[in-house]
């Protein structure tokens, strides 16, 4: 395996380790020692899509919780990189998975979720981007969006370039995030949404885009989805061929990524 922040030309990964042809591959894997394939089985969500084989990673003390697949941390990791050197947000980080994904990219990233306050967690979270010689670039803040990330754009006196929003997943907090970030952003600006499954989640893709936000859907196990404004494209995705896609109802409306 490369250096963890190598780009990666010929990694060897399993099928079900899908990865959308065209992107610039990272594999940070030796920074998150904990990282285990998890059992479906332990979920109890409702919204996870049991019928997609792809790999379920999680961290082996929080079985119950899956991180963003291969696929979807490269969408985040690809999507950085047209960012790189710019102001990003992420709103709930849980083991860190993603924010180092999205670091590696090259953004200056500032990450709020209140499990940040549990000294185990910040400690691990910290540990794994200082392996991943991330740790610099990224400002991890303990607190509860919406009202955090209002007062850290207070502090900082900045907007953000590229948002990832992946906290609260119960109805109204993706909205309630969308809307706070939403006048937060610059005029030229991204947001991701991870877990478009559940339509709470959707409710806060659905809000930019009746703001005339562009929008688009990426087929992945969990469904992520872009919207953005300005000078900026996201990246373009193609889902894994293997797989019989469908979306769910209330996903019908938007374009999909590759199809």
């Amino acid at each position: 395996m490369a250096k963890t922040n190598e780009v990666v030309s010929n990694i060897s990964l399993s099928s079900w380790d899908y990865i959308s042809p065209e992107f610039e591959i990272v594999h940070p894997d030796s920074s998150f020692p904990n990282m285990i394939i998890g059992d479906i089985n332990n979920c109890y969500w409702s919204y996870l899509r049991r019928d997609i084989p792809h790999k379920w990673y999680v961290d082996r003390d929080e079985p119950f919780i899956g991180f963003l697949n291969r696929d979807e941390a490269h969408i985040l990791y690809n999507t950085a990189l047209k960012f790189a050197g710019k102001k990003a947000l992420e709103i709930g980080c849980l083991r860190g998975w993603s924010a180092c994904h999205l670091a590696l990219g090259g953004v200056e990233l500032d990450v709020i979720d209140p499990f940040l306050a549990r000294e185990a967690v910040y400690e691990s979270i910290s540990h794994s981007l200082r392996l991943a010689n991330v740790l610099d670039s990224v400002n991890l803040v303990a607190g509860y969006s919406p009202q955090k990330v209002e007062e850290l754009a207070k502090q900082l006196q900045c907007k953000w370039s590229l948002i990832f929003i992946d906290g609260d997943h119960e109805s109204p907090a993706p909205l309630n995030d969308t809307i706070v970030c939403e006048p937060l952003a610059e005029d030229d600006a991204l947001i991701l949404f991870h877990d478009l499954t559940s339509p709470d989640v959707a409710q806060g893709l659905d809000y930019l885009k009746e703001k005339g936000w562009n929008t688009i859907i990426y087929q992945t196990m969990q469904i992520m989805g872009a919207a953005w404004r300005g000078n900026v494209e996201p990246v373009k995705h193609q889902p894994d061929p293997q797989i019989n896609w469908n979306l769910p109802e209330h996903l019908k409306h938007y374009s999909v990524s590759g199809l």
